[in-house]
Parts: C-alpha cells; structure tokens; sequence
C-alpha cells in the first residue's frame, strides 16, 4: 500500500506542467546588412575585435587594463551578479523538501500539587510543496534570467568604461599638444616683441608693430591657463575611472601618431548589432517578465504541500531512542484560492502588462542600436572629411608663413604680414589637434555602438 501510494504520488509530481507562456525570442523585421553602401566591402571584423586590437597604443591598453581592475561601477556590477547567483540558487532551492531537526523537553503542570509531567522529543520535519503547475519552475526561469540581465548589464558597464577611458586619453593628448603649441608659440611671440622693440628704437618701424606685436603675444599667452585647468580636470577625470590616483599619460604616443585599426566597417551586418549587451541585456529582461506571467498564472491554482514528521518521544530520557518511543506522520495539504476581491487576477494582469512593457523595451533598445550605428557611420566618415581638410589647411598655413618669413627678412613684406601669417599657422595647429581628436573620438563611439569593447568573463 505505502509503495502504491509513492508511485502515485511521482505520477502526480511528474505529470505536472508550467502554466503561463513559454519564452520566444521577438521575430524582428531587419535586413540583412544594415547600410545598403554598396560602394564599401561588408566588413564585420571590426565590431568583434576586442578592445586590444582597437587600440594600440601600450599605455592606453594599460590604462583600460587597470580601470577594468579596479573600476568602483564595475566591481558593484560584478558583485550584484554574485548576487544574483545566490538568489538564482535560492529560486532552485523550492524544488526540493526542507528537512529539519528538533530536540525538545516538554514540562506540564498537574494542577496546584507541584507535579509535573516531563515529556522529551525528538523528531524530524519534512515539508515539500508540490510543483504542480509549474510556480517553482517559472520562479526558477525568472531568477536565471534576472541573472543574465545582470550579467549582461556588467559587459554594458564594461563596453562603457573602455569607450570613457579611450576618449579621456585622446582628450588628454589633445590638451597636452595643444599646451605644446601654445607655449611653443608663447616664446616665438616673446622674441618677435624683443626683435619689434629693437627696431622701433632704431627707427625702422612704427609703434604700431610693437602693439601688434604684443597682441599676439598676449592672445597665445591667454589660451595656457584655460588649457591646463582642462587638462587637470581631464586628468582627474581618468584617475577616476582607473581608481587610481597616481595614473597618468607619460611615454604615451603623440596625438597625430595615433593608428586606428586597418579595417573599420563602413557595411554592417545587422546581426553584429544583436550581439551588444545592452541589446542582450533587455532580452533577458523580457524572458523574467515572461517567466513571471507564468507564477503569476500558477498562483491562480491549487498549492498541495506534503508534510511528514517522524521521531521519538519519551517521559523518559533514557528510552528516548528505543523503539516503542517512535512515531511517524505523512500529512498532505490543498490550498485553492477562493476569494480575494481580485488581488490574483490583478496580479496577472499586471505581469502581463509588464511583459508587454518589456517587449517594447526590447524593440526600442534594437532600434535605438541600428539608428545609433547610421549616426556614428555618418559621423566618423565627417570626421575624416574634417581631418583631411584641416590637414590641407595646416600644409597651405605652414606654406604661408614660411613665404612670410622669408619676405618679411628680405624687407618686401611688413612684420604685419608675418605676424598674420603666424596667427593663421598657429589656429591651424590648434584645430588640426582638435581634429585628430575627434577622429579617434569618432571611431571610439562607432566601436563602442557596434557592441565593441567587452569580453566574456572568465
């Protein structure tokens, strides 16, 4: 009889199903590469190389190494997937029995003779529910899945703090060139002004070109103390993200000696796109909100909870082992929610309405990444545009103040004329670095939109 009953009883526990819907992944409409540029090779090496190939220069690899060490936002992201790995653990833990232990001594009182009765247990507990539509399983579901969108949120972290690191670096480069030339510029000015007075006091020129003279000085002077307060602020800015308040840029390569990758994809799978976490992330999020329709749905239903204790009970201690002390009881339950004014019901619908909410998440993160791609295409192309055109415009400015100089010295241009000639060179500089920058700055937020910048953790 008790074997026909455990038989039965497995028939029963195997026999019963999840309710609510199972997870499929959204079906969305996108073509199979994402710019139709036929005039550019489908490149998508680019997207999935890892961070180490896309930037080459050693310190800045160092630089990224260390903030992906010691970085406070990624150590919390890490630490909340420990997290909810314990809790995904615990979720799991429902689909088995608890079993106890409990060693007591009971006293009762036999009125106002002073005599008691001393009764001593002990005794084991067992308590199973049973899954049988499937709430501990959804439960389950959802836990794992909450474990990928944190796990997934970690990698968006990740992508993030390279990108930052990458663009503070090129930022630094750029101030630290730009401090160059401005000092630099600073001491031709000064000797132009010495070689201005002197010849003002031997009558060769007007008081004029020692204004104009002292000017220029002044307007490169100026730019300095704005240009270092930026590059401390800049700098700080790194030791933040590196954690680290000793970190800085020394023995790093010059701005304009800078190499981007060989192969940058101007075609874009539109699978590629599918792979970056953030779009990973709000799949996940969309499997727990499934997952939890279905405890929600499984809450409508009967609960049946087995539970059984067996043990020994004695007056006295010493024949509280022996057998005519043991005892044993199976007891099984049914809950069946009946009235609750709705709570149920409503419960499900709100689950419900949060798993469409999530689906749109989804699909607005997918769109969101294929129009960020279009933007960061278009701008890293102009970014190119932009460096080659001011690339040509500091060739012809170096052109120029070259011929400046050399008629200026043979007396048939005024210092005017170099002066002017030297005002141009030294703009054109300037924006030749801020345009360097911003190239590499370019090619930073395209890798980083293309879901570059991460690895899978160990």
């Amino acid at each position: 009889m008790r074997k026909h009953t455990i038989v039965s009883l497995l028939l029963l526990i195997l026999s019963g199903c999840a309710v609510g819907p199972d997870y499929e992944k959204p079906k969305l409409s996108i073509a199979d590469t994402f710019q139709n540029l036929n005039n550019y090779e489908v490149d998508n090496t680019s997207a999935l190389m890892s961070w180490q190939q896309a930037y080459q220069d050693p310190v800045l690899q160092q630089l990224i190494s260390t903030a992906l060490t010691h970085n406070y936002d990624l150590a919390i992201a890490i630490s909340r997937i420990k997290e909810a790995n314990a809790l995904a653990n615990i979720a799991d833990s429902s689909f088995y029995p608890s079993i106890g232990l409990l060693a007591q001594n009971k006293r009762i009182s036999q009125g106002n003779n002073n005599e008691f009765d001393d009764t001593q247990e002990l005794k084991g507990q067992l308590s199973w529910q049973l899954d049988l539509f499937g709430y501990n399983q959804r439960a389950s579901e959802a836990a794992w899945a909450e474990l990928a969108v944190l796990g997934q949120a970690r990698y968006v972290v990740e992508m993030n703090l390279v990108a930052e690191v990458a663009t503070t670096y090129f930022a630094l480069l750029d101030l630290q060139e730009k401090i160059k030339l401005s000092k630099s510029t600073v001491l031709l000015r000064s000797r132009a002004l010495h070689i201005a007075q002197l010849r003002k006091s031997n009558g060769m020129v007007s008081g004029l070109d020692v204004r104009q003279a002292e000017v220029e000085l002044q307007s490169a002077k100026v730019t300095i103390p704005s240009l270092e307060l930026q590059f401390v602020q800049t700098l700080n800015r790194l030791k933040f993200l590196l954690a680290d308040e000793n970190a800085n840029i020394s023995g790093s390569i010059i701005l304009a000696d800078q190499a981007l990758p060989v192969s940058v994809p101007i075609g874009i799978p539109s699978q590629v796109l599918m792979r970056r976490p953030d779009v990973l992330q709000v799949e996940a999020q969309l499997h727990a909100a499934t997952a939890k329709v279905g405890m929600a749905t499984a809450n409508l239903f009967p609960k049946i909870t087995l539970t059984s204790e067996f043990g020994f009970e004695s007056s006295e201690l010493s024949s509280l082992l022996s057998g005519d002390s043991s005892y044993w009881e199976l007891l099984g339950g049914i809950t069946q929610p009946l009235f609750n004014a709705g709570k149920l019901r409503n419960q499900l619908t709100a689950a419900e309405e949060r798993a469409y909410q999530a689906s749109l998440a989804y699909k607005n993160v997918v769109m969101n990444a294929f129009l960020a791609v279009s933007n960061q295409l278009t701008a890293f192309k102009s970014s190119e545009t932009i460096y080659l055109a001011q690339q040509n415009l500091l060739n012809a400015a170096i052109a120029y103040e070259k011929l400046a100089r050399i008629r200026y010295r043979n007396g048939v241009a005024s210092a005017l004329d170099l002066m002017d000639a030297q005002r141009k060179l030294f703009e054109a500089q300037l924006s030749f670095s801020s345009a360097t920058k911003q190239k590499l700055v370019s090619f930073v937020n395209l890798y980083r939109t293309l879901g570059g910048g991460w690895q899978l953790a160990t």
